[in-house]
């Protein structure tokens, strides 16, 4: 037997068809070929940019001025509480306003936490028994908005004569 090779016609269709897609793709490709400059251009003007600022950014940096600030701001909350806690003189003198205002007597004081810490004796006298000045200091204590402290609350009062009982005062 012999074999015979039949190869089929190509038809125009064909041709023109292969002819056209290949046209579509070259057109495609040199599209993308501008689109992707144009982009490579832009990300250039980018990085220009980019660098040009991070140039300004470092020079601002190295601004003495600048960095004392920063330091500052990180740091605020440490440096109010030294602050605080260097006002002790502050504090035993509003004590003795205190003290002097409402006739009271203060014995002991210790800080600690933003807390002072005292023992309060109220002794009556002519004008006032104690539980009138004892009353009186707590109300009116608490609803003045001048004073440096708050003053927690006040769970247990010794009474005799005289009042004695703990007070803390938180500092604002």
């Amino acid at each position: 037997m012999t074999e015979v090779n039949i190869q089929p016609k190509k038809s125009r269709f064909a041709n023109i068809s292969s002819i056209a897609f290949l046209l579509i793709v070259v057109a495609a490709s040199t599209g993308l070929f501008f689109y992707n400059n144009y982009l490579l251009s832009d990300i250039e003007t980018y990085k220009a940019d980019i660098s040009s600022i991070e140039s300004n950014i470092s020079e601002v940096e190295s601004d003495k001025n600048l960095q004392i600030y920063s330091l500052l701001e990180l740091n605020k909350e440490v440096i109010k509480s030294y602050e605080l806690m260097n006002n002790v003189n502050t504090y035993i003198s509003h004590m003795k306003i205190i003290e002097d205002k409402y006739n009271l007597e203060f014995t002991g004081f210790a800080i600690a936490k933003w807390e002072i810490s005292t023992s309060v004796k109220v002794v009556s006298d002519n004008k006032w028994i104690a539980f009138q000045k004892t009353r009186d200091f707590i109300e009116k204590y608490r609803n003045d908005s001048k004073w440096l402290f708050n003053l927690s609350f006040i769970n247990s009062v010794e009474w005799m004569d005289n009042m004695k009982f703990s007070a803390k005062f938180i500092i604002k």
